[in-house]
């Protein structure tokens, strides 16, 4: 499942789907906005992202996740407008059989959605 939304799907949504009798481990992994980049004090982050362009790339990253690890399924979504400090950016969810696999995945798939062409980062700072 991939999903480009302003509202994100919830973690135990994306859990429950992915979750079956023979899965070992599920990782789930939240990108989160952080109260500071670059030494600055971040006040809010704008993501503008080409909405099919984003969906396709998140298919690529979905194909390639599976083809290179030995896992069960994947579940990308990310979060498209203005996101608060403390809301949740993207999220990554690997089911597998061990843990091992599922681990080295989810980083590989966030790793590509961080470096996603179709999305658009504005940072806004706040005034010293």
């Amino acid at each position: 499942m991939v999903k480009v939304t302003e509202t994100l799907v919830s973690p135990q949504s994306l859990l429950d789907s992915l979750k079956t009798d023979s899965s070992g481990s599920i990782v789930i992994h939240l990108g989160i906005v952080r109260p500071d980049s670059e030494g600055r004090k971040v006040s809010c982050i704008e993501y503008e992202m080409e909405g099919n362009a984003a969906e396709k790339e998140l298919l690529h990253i979905e194909n390639e996740t599976m083809t290179k690890f030995q896992i069960q399924d994947v579940g990308l979504c990310r979060k498209t407008g203005r996101l608060n400090l403390g809301e949740v950016i993207l999220m990554a969810v690997i089911s597998a059989p061990h843990r091992k696999e599922a681990f080295e995945a989810c980083e590989f798939a966030v790793k590509q959605m961080r470096n996603m062409t179709s999305v658009k980062k504005r940072e806004h700072f706040k005034e010293d």
